[in-house]
């Protein structure tokens, strides 16, 4: 699953040091390995079929740098927010590799579109918003809830009863009344969580969906072109494997008319494409020996979903010694304090490690989707230097991709 190999954080860790792309103030660095990006974005290409759009949801890594290689591979974005159109919009993607999810739109952002970016992909969140559009001539579809409660981690659940994503589908009278007096709308919409713990259920959510698209072109001699199937396919952080291949053959077996032309396809993955490609290393600022604690310079300002529910995250952390060297003996349990000052902060607790001492880094792995990309601004610290490079290059190509933030860019925001 393209996993990086502990052993190689040491070794970009030191070359970093030896190209001087970290400085002394640098205490927490981000890397993110393209190659991995790469192969991902190879594998959902070879797996659809030629025909498909498929789009990287900007919320699960909002790094230009990483968004340019993104858009250079022909793959497109998804934003969740205006504010993240505009950031596709920045790349100079065309518009018609863009995807607009956002469930509060408003009419001026709505107008915006209609003036400057008719030719992107939009999804009404509910039969409600729909009418917002019918003065536009856009590429509008209707988001669908099929009901599938199927997320262990509930805050990651969008697709149950109470959701405030999509038209639930119990209301499939409804859902086809508002498609056939709707001119604008071609396309269905569906994404029923990230990190989906029972793949069959996804798929039956998308099959629901397909069936209401089938049952609306009956209806209307084939006003529904295009399905959006979102994306939520889990990531390995544990060790285990999730297959890929086998999801999406599932998903052609249940659902053909996604394979054989009926119906355009779109795709929105995030956490697929980026987690196992970044780690962070941070300094180990101090050790309470007593207590095992250890405090380095990452915390909930990084891992804001991990600290709130650790028992719904997990991060291997890995140590290395002052000379970048991976350590794996004498193991000792620690609780990981990051640099935030509210009791709550911690990475992990009672772990085992190797015995740490001063002039070690710590090694947190699988940070590239959803962590750094809900950067927290309590306690007003700095966001760390991000260096991207290509683990088949061995690191010819390291470059920073995002300094680290200066104390007058804190300043800003909060003036």
């Amino acid at each position: 699953m393209d996993k990086i190999d502990p052993y190689d954080f040491g070794f970009y860790y030191a070359l970093s040091k030896d190209k001087q792309l970290i400085d002394r103030e640098d205490t927490s660095v981000i890397f993110y390995d393209l190659d991995v990006l790469k192969k991902r974005m190879t594998t959902i290409r070879e797996l659809f079929p030629h025909s498909s759009l498929h789009t990287v949801a900007i919320k699960s890594n909002p790094l230009l740098g990483v968004l340019n290689e993104i858009c250079t591979y022909g793959f497109g974005l998804e934003a969740a927010s205006f504010e993240e159109l505009l950031i596709a919009k920045h790349t100079g993607l065309e518009q018609q590799k863009m995807v607009f999810d956002s469930p509060v739109k408003t009419n001026a952002e709505i107008r915006c579109i209609n003036d400057d970016l008719s030719s992107i992909y939009i999804n009404a969140n509910h039969i409600g918003e729909i009418e917002r559009y019918q003065e536009y001539d856009l590429k509008l579809g209707l988001r669908i809830n099929p009901m599938n409660g199927i997320n262990s981690i509930k805050s990651m659940n969008v697709s149950s009863e109470t959701s405030k994503f999509g038209e639930p589908i119990i209301n499939e009278e409804q859902i086809l009344s508002a498609c056939l007096k709707t001119s604008t709308i071609s396309g269905l919409h569906v994404h029923v969580g990230s990190q989906i713990d029972h793949l069959n259920l996804a798929i039956e959510g998308i099959s629901k969906v397909v069936r209401l698209a089938n049952r609306i072109n009956d209806a209307s001699k084939g006003k529904i072109k295009w399905i959006d199937i979102g994306g939520g396919f889990p990531v390995n952080y544990k060790g285990d494997s999730y297959d890929i291949d086998s999801y999406v053959q599932k998903i052609k077996v249940a659902c053909p008319e996604l394979f054989n032309g009926t119906y355009k396809l779109i795709t929105e993955f995030g956490r697929y494409y980026h987690a196992n490609a970044g780690w962070v290393v941070s300094t180990i600022e101090s050790i309470k020996e007593d207590t095992g604690h250890i405090l380095t310079h990452v915390g909930a300002d990084m891992f804001l979903r991990e600290v709130y529910n650790p028992d719904d995250w997990f991060h291997q952390l890995n140590i290395l010694d002052k000379d970048g060297k991976l350590k794996v003996d004498d193991l000792q349990k620690y609780s990981i304090g990051g640099p935030l000052c509210f009791g709550g902060d911690y990475i992990a607790k009672d772990r085992s490690l190797p015995k740490v001492e001063m002039g070690d880094s710590l090694v947190v792995s699988d940070v590239g989707a959803n962590s750094f990309a809900l950067w927290s601004r309590h306690c007003s610290r700095s966001f760390p230097k991000v260096i991207s490079y290509s683990s088949s290059q061995k690191g010819k190509d390291m470059k920073v991709i995002k300094k680290r933030e200066k104390i007058e860019d804190i300043i800003k925001f909060w003036s």
